[in-house]
């Protein structure tokens, strides 16, 4: 029988998105540290402080969840039980869902530590195109792209009610 994933190119994924994370991880605290402002629109501008922070931490927890799966899959490729693994392999082949979405968030330019660990995860020959598609996405983008911009809204009165 032959196996969906090999072994050795679970773990050398793994070594990568554990690497990634931990890239993830120091960019993350260089956020923190910083503090979000709680002020005016940051909360729904793209690239401010409270988005590029809540995107960081999208793609630590992304990079966390990916490892345990991959981690897994590996376990139960080694055992022998193949079986077990069932559609981990498709799911953990597309990436995880934090990087598009953490990525669109983050103000630009991205820190040198997200930077490193998005150029490994290009690396890993284990991710299909799309999600490759989506980490050369993020860097290549030139500003932040969500949320979109809304224009103010203003109530409108009601009638019977003081303005």
């Amino acid at each position: 029988m032959e196996r969906e994933i090999d072994i050795d190119q679970l773990v050398a994924a793994m070594k990568a998105v554990d690497e990634a994370g931990l890239l993830f991880e120091e960019a993350l605290a260089v956020y923190e540290a910083r503090g979000p402002r709680r002020t005016g629109d940051d909360f729904t501008v793209a690239g401010g402080s409270v988005q590029t922070l809540q995107g960081a931490e999208e793609m630590v927890l992304g990079a966390r969840r990916l490892l345990a799966e991959l981690a897994l899959i590996t376990g139960y490729t080694t055992a022998g039980l193949d079986e077990r693994v069932g559609g981990r392999a498709v799911a953990a082949r597309k990436g995880f869902a934090g990087l598009a979405g953490g990525g669109s968030r983050m103000g630009r330019p991205l820190l040198e530590p997200t930077l490193r660990g998005l150029r490994l995860l290009l690396a890993v020959d284990l991710f299909d195109p799309e999600f490759r598609a989506e980490i050369e996405a993020v860097v290549r983008a030139e500003k932040a792209t969500y949320p979109e911009a809304m224009p103010l809204r203003v109530p409108r009165p009601v009638a019977g009610r003081p303005s």
